[in-house]
């Protein structure tokens, strides 16, 4: 299978992972089908949502493709986040979820950074982001070093930047090797977390670091590699759900899909399966075919972004940094039919505008696809 292919596939499968997950958080009795459901959005606003529809976790997926910029002088492709902060800004009127690295840094902007949740915080929700780094980048110290700024934008505790890393790592083996087995995998990942150096990977961060953040890197190093042994030999404990057993639940997962058994819901929480479904999916996808039915929500759009990854990959793109000079426009200032060029969505079309006492609610019409925007009147 050429690259272009295996780019596609571990995009389209992942985003399906997410889209299953999804779905699963929102109905009482577990599916491996993926169907219609109600989504509450809070407590005042229930919708119906189209099979496929899938979470934050792929609109920023598709969020960080968007803000690519392909450096063939540099070798690499990099995020632009003047992009990635301006996406982040349209993102919460559409987004599906709340997790909170985003919805911190959303709200406190620079200050977010002194927060405790910003180092403090184990989850990482959508860790998942940094892997279409990978796939855009042929040189995986590239890669690597991209990832390693992602990661740190949202989240700084060590536990979360080494799942971040093998992720990534995961990715690349699967990619370069084929799909092996979960001894020779281990012991893979446990050989690059021996080598990995902090001080190599921090090189180029202006932040300044205690010792003891050094310390821990360490010790949530050794942790990590003890528990990659652990993993070999039995099944891994859900409690607590923080980004390594969100990890080794979505791998031990991919192994299930690879030897043609379900997903296991067991130990996976009711409300937040989403994650390690999609890396599940993802991670066994790289070297599998697509389903030909289209099953997914704008399926045909992320297929597309695959697509544009590969030529990310190659730098036909020539994408250059956003300069964030055209006008701003507020979609929720926009009446029903009205047809507007977006500095980030091009030309839109609203087709439908409701209001109630506690939301203004759009349904907007794209070239990518149609989005329902939602702004509470709290926040006005």
């Amino acid at each position: 299978m050429g690259m272009e292919n295996k780019i596609i596939h571990a995009l389209l499968w992942m985003v399906y992972g997410d889209a299953l997950g999804f779905l699963n958080e929102n109905i009482e009795v577990k599916t491996e089908k993926l169907e219609s459901f109600l989504y509450r959005y809070n407590e005042n606003l229930a919708m119906e949502k189209q099979k496929g529809q899938y979470s934050y976790i792929t609109e920023l997926i598709l969020i960080m493709i968007k803000s690519f910029m392909d450096q063939d002088t540099d070798l690499k492709v990099a995020v632009d986040y003047r992009r990635f902060y301006e996406e982040l800004k349209l993102w919460q009127y559409y987004r599906h979820g709340n997790p909170g690295n985003l919805i911190g840094k959303l709200q406190d902007g620079k200050n977010y950074y002194e927060s405790q949740f910003y180092w403090q915080d184990k989850r990482g929700h959508g860790i998942l982001r940094v892997f279409p780094i990978l796939l855009a980048n042929k040189n995986y110290a590239a890669a690597e070093e991209e990832a390693y700024r992602s990661i740190i934008y949202l989240n700084r505790h060590p536990q979360v930047i080494l799942t971040g890393l093998l992720l990534i790592r995961t990715g690349y083996i699967l990619l370069t090797k084929g799909f092996m087995e979960k001894e020779d995998l281990v012991q893979e990942l446990k050989n690059y977390l021996i080598h990995l150096q902090f001080q190599q990977l921090n090189e180029n961060i202006r932040t300044k670091l205690s010792a003891n953040y050094k310390i821990q890197f360490e010790k949530e190093k050794i942790a990590y590699i003890l528990d990659l042994d652990r993993f070999l030999h039995r099944a891994i404990e859900g409690c607590p759900w923080d980004s390594k057993v969100v990890f080794l639940k979505g791998l031990q997962n991919a192994y299930h899909l690879q030897e043609g058994t379900k997903i296991d819901f067991k130990g996976l929480p009711q409300d937040e399966c989403k994650e390690a479904i999609a890396i599940a999916y993802g991670l066994w996808g790289i070297n599998r075919p697509q389903q030909e039915e289209k099953l997914l929500k704008d399926q045909q759009f992320i297929e597309d972004m695959g697509k544009y990854l590969y030529k990310l990959r190659n730098f036909e793109v020539k994408r250059k940094s956003y300069d964030n000079k055209e006008k701003r426009i507020d979609l929720f200032q926009q009446k029903k039919d009205d047809i507007i060029r977006h500095p980030l969505l091009n030309l839109v079309k609203i087709k439908e505008r409701s209001e109630t006492l506690h939301y203004i609610k759009l349904l907007v019409e794209t070239k990518s696809g149609t989005y329902t925007f939602i702004k509470e009147k709290t926040r006005q």
